[in-house]
């Protein structure tokens, strides 16, 4: 893997231990002093991940399982939105076949291990799928599940949320006006606010906490996007395929391929439904413009409109745009059936399955096989690897420099003393300190709003100091155990509460239309 989920997987299952929930702190992370990685980094994934884990599966296992159903769910999902679109069972496997085996689906999964965004490809189709049904029949339940299945994105992935919220926005505009029920739009726009409810215990503190940490460094230097633009032979011709790494240039050592027959295909298909004046051919032009756009976003013909739009910015690597490619191709894919009829039909995509498949099937296959155990993979070298990943992504502004080797396991004092760790959680450290007279502490923990620290329920003033920012006190003279506690902010809390009702809430929704067909 690239990325290091099992060690994220890990620490979210220390915060379960420990009921930090939801899960702010990673004490492992940042070399062992610890980093609010929970706090801006989506959750989700882990949450199954550790359901797997606490049925006996190791994190290896778990995260493989994870990434197993990433493909299979987002094959169902898109087969439910692509027979809801289509009206059609053989265009909507076509559709999810496409889907599943578009290239950028071997990236995310063999490559790039981008679990949060191999696991958005699941939400897509479902939003929209809810979407169509409430505009079509206005049942209350299927809104509230589009209400849901959007926080689902935001709380799994941002970026992706990100990318998607506009064709979202328009796909709305266009299915509202087609079907002429503009009384929905007051329904989604609730609809919405509701989502932004259900995501506040991670949405609030991502937007009025990120000043405490420097974000600047994620997207600048290698992940600044100019460098990162793909080129069209990448995206619509080439075969290469590698396990390395996004590079300047267009020499990358990973294939950036949207697949060739998932883009000429669709491209076909739209071009024949519109000349036979098929009534499914705008819908199929609306996808394949989707394709077509998300591909432009990742060309550097682009790079006007990133340059206008700084949020952009933090998608790092402009070829992520693939991902909404492959769902707008894969729609319009499906829709080359509806070319032919009966028998035809159910031939015609039966080979073009087998095509797709056949023409991708080779990039999704594993690069280096280690036979691993979680023991193994959580210790040495391995371990201190994972500790120092994604340290400047997360670590607060107030520390001069990041850390380069790992924790001590004891307090850091000037004057005449000694101490020692007697508990290091995710929400919590005691330290046994014996001072021969008054002392500053450093505690080998990265200071972040809300350390606090007490001695036998008295409160002490916690500091930041040092070049690394650590959680600092002074003591008088004397054996102290000094209790540190990781607490919520007023905004985390807020946000938490935010969520909580809105969950509440939503049960309730969903009880009462029960309730009244009880006594009706």
């Amino acid at each position: 893997m690239q990325d290091f989920h099992l060690f994220r997987q890990l620490q979210f299952h220390k915060c379960v231990i420990d009921l930090q929930i939801p899960c702010r702190w990673a004490p492992d992370s940042g070399f062992g002093y610890g980093q609010p990685l929970f706090n801006f980094y989506t959750q989700v994934p882990y949450v199954l991940g550790e359901a797997f884990h606490l049925l006996g599966f190791q994190i290896i296992d778990s995260v493989k399982i994870l990434f197993i159903l990433t493909l299979l769910g987002s094959g169902i999902t898109m087969y439910l939105l692509a027979n809801q679109i289509w009206k059609d069972k053989s265009a909507a496997v076509l559709s999810s076949v496409l889907y599943m085996y578009a290239p950028y689906r071997a990236l995310d999964v063999w490559v790039r291990a981008a679990l949060p965004e191999a696991t958005a490809f699941i939400l897509f189709p479902l939003i929209v799928f809810f979407a169509n049904s409430f505009i079509e029949k206005k049942n209350v339940k299927t809104l509230i599940f589009f209400s849901v299945s959007i926080a689902l994105l935001i709380v799994t992935h941002n970026l992706s949320f990100l990318m998607f919220a506009p064709f979202l926005g328009l796909w709305l505009a266009y299915k509202i006006v087609k079907e002429r029920k503009y009384n929905t739009i007051s329904y989604f726009a609730t609809s919405l606010v509701f989502s932004l409810l259900l995501s506040a215990f991670y949405l609030l503190p991502v937007i009025f906490e990120q000043r405490f940490i420097d974000l600047s460094k994620t997207t600048q230097g290698y992940f600044d996007f100019r460098g990162h633009f793909a080129g069209l032979n990448q995206m619509l011709f080439s075969r290469f395929w590698g396990y390395g790494a996004s590079l300047f240039g267009p020499n990358d050592d990973l294939g950036l391929s949207a697949g060739q027959i998932q883009w000429i295909l669709p491209t076909l298909a739209s071009v024949c439904l519109l000349v036979l004046r098929n009534k499914d051919a705008k819908t199929a032009l609306i996808f394949l413009s989707l394709g077509w756009l998300s591909l432009f976003m990742a060309h550097n013909k682009s790079a006007p409109i990133w340059e206008a739009l700084p949020p952009l910015s933090y998608l790092q690597f402009p070829w992520r745009w693939l991902a909404i490619g492959a769902f707008g191709f894969a729609l319009a894919g499906g829709g080359s059936v509806l070319l032919f009829k009966h028998k035809a039909a159910v031939i015609v995509a039966g080979l073009l399955i087998a095509v797709t498949i056949a023409t991708n099937v080779e990039f999704f296959r594993e690069d280096i096989w280690y036979n691993i155990t979680d023991k193994e993979q959580f210790s040495g070298k391995r371990w201190e690897e994972q500790q120092a990943s994604a340290i400047n992504d997360y670590w607060p502004k107030h520390a001069k420099e990041v850390p380069t080797t790992p924790a001590p396991k004891s307090v850091i004092l000037s004057g005449m003393a000694n101490g020692e760790e007697l508990i290091k959680k995710t929400n919590k450290a005691v330290y046994k300190v014996n001072l021969q007279e008054q002392s500053e502490i450093q505690f080998p923990i990265v200071f972040f709003p809300d350390w606090t620290a007490n001695i036998r329920d008295k409160s002490i003033e916690t500091y930041p100091s040092g070049d690394l920012g650590l959680v600092t006190t002074k003591l008088e003279a004397g054996e102290h155990e000094v209790n540190l506690r990781f607490k919520n902010t007023q905004i985390r809390t807020l946000g938490n509460i935010l969520s909580l009702l809105s969950v509440l809430l939503l049960g309730l929704f969903t009880y009462i239309p029960k309730m009244h067909k009880r006594h009706a």
